[in-house]
């Protein structure tokens, strides 16, 4: 497999075998969440055929039957409709988290800022002159967290 990888000029053909692994466990997420989004969606189709009112050639259309509970009709909708965005979801997490290579919030918050330009801008910004009113208050908050007070320098 890998003489294949490198003859098609692959660049995962040199990775390790816990990056190939990672990747590996991250696509059986996506296809989990994938093959359980569409088995809901066909549950969720097949619940909307059953429950069709189709009247006879004489019975009213305008009305449906009085057997007929909509408490229950309501609840399955609920239900089926949570069921169906959660797998959803789930699937478009996981394909995201797949194709930027990450497995967890850390790895994602790290990725959001350097895709961002955070770590830019936080350079620039530490590099700014800060006005006076601001550096009192930031030498204040400083001196409350070390433990000085002002009583203790008029002693």
């Amino acid at each position: 497999m890998t003489d294949l990888l490198h003859k098609l000029n692959f660049k995962i053909a040199d990775a390790s075998p816990e990056y190939k692994t990672r990747r590996k466990y991250q696509m059986a997420r996506f296809f989990a969440f994938s093959a359980l989004s569409i088995f809901t969606l066909r549950l969720i189709h097949k619940q909307t055929i059953i429950r069709q009112y189709i009247p006879t050639l004489f019975q009213q259309n305008h009305q449906p039957p009085t057997s007929y509970n909509f408490t229950t009709d309501a609840a399955v909708a609920v239900g089926a409709g949570t069921l169906a965005c959660g797998s959803i979801t789930g699937m478009i997490m996981m394909g995201t988290a797949w194709i930027l290579d990450v497995s967890n919030f850390k790895e994602f918050g790290y990725r959001m800022k350097g895709l961002m330009g955070g770590y830019e801008r936080e350079r620039e910004l530490s590099e700014m002159e800060v006005d006076e009113e601001t550096r009192m208050i930031q030498d204040g908050l400083n001196d409350l967290l070390e433990g000085k007070y002002d009583d203790d320098e008029s002693k």
